[in-house]
């Protein structure tokens, strides 16, 4: 984790994936949802928000992903500025897509999570992202580099963050 005092809650990057799934109320997403929000609720866990969850939530507002983003965050958000961490590792990830899947056809959407995730991953110790992503993070080593734990949106890792959280939770409440 982190350099953390023992009762600083950890923090969590919910990607747009995560929350649209909270959103819908798709069922390991339903599961998850008391888990985080009890988490939160227990300072166990803090959510934060990035720039690019407007642009992301921007195509649809039927879903109220930022709503529930602040809900969860109270407002916490990542770093806007880039520092020498946050450069490095957008370099690395972008080197990586171009190094290793060179005829992976370009999706706008991928730069907009490699500018989240060079924010995110830098000063979150939980953080939630598409398969391909964590894939590319885990191949750069940017999780070992960051001491951070990786979710993809695929069922075993949402049970797997739910157990996290709940994990979480508890030991919070046994500091009290």
């Amino acid at each position: 984790m982190k350099q953390r005092g023992s009762r600083q809650p950890v923090l969590l990057y919910l990607d747009q994936n995560y929350l649209s799934g909270i959103a819908k109320r798709k069922p390991a997403f339903r599961e998850l949802e008391p888990a985080l929000r009890g988490a939160v609720r227990d300072d166990a866990v803090r959510v934060t928000e990035s720039p690019v969850h407007e642009v992301e939530s921007a195509a649809r507002p039927d879903l109220g992903l930022l709503p529930l983003l602040r809900e969860l965050s109270g407002g916490l958000r990542l770093p806007a500025e880039r520092g020498r961490a946050e450069r490095g590792c957008a370099r690395a990830l972008r080197a990586m897509v171009e190094r290793d899947y060179p005829v992976r056809p370009r999706r706008e959407s991928d730069e907009r999570d490699i500018d989240a995730l060079s924010l995110a991953l830098p000063g979150c110790d939980l953080v939630t992202c598409d398969a391909f992503m964590a894939e590319l993070i885990r191949r750069a080593r940017l999780d070992l580099r960051f001491d951070c734990e990786l979710f993809t949106g695929r069922r075993p890792d949402v049970e797997r963050l739910r157990e996290r959280l709940e994990e979480l939770a508890a030991s919070t409440g046994l500091l009290r």
